[in-house]
């Protein structure tokens, strides 16, 4: 007895809700890129603690431009 197929189709595009290869790395219909397909998370912890940083430096800046124009 041989193994069973894989599918073809495991995903659906978030986009335009195409069928899509689970390794396809833009789906076929609109083009978008899909990340997972690369294994990459898309908000993983790293991404959420850098957004994070990101907001805080910023109003942080804005904070000593208002203080430095008083």
């Amino acid at each position: 007895m041989s193994a069973p197929a894989q599918p073809l189709y495991g995903s659906q595009c978030s986009v335009c809700g195409t069928d899509v290869e689970i390794d396809t790395k833009r789906c076929p219909s609109c083009g978008l890129t899909r990340p997972a397909a690369r294994g990459s998370e898309v908000l993983g912890r790293r991404g959420i603690w850098l957004l994070g940083v990101v907001l805080v430096a910023v109003y942080g800046l804005v904070l000593l431009i208002v203080a430095a124009a008083r």
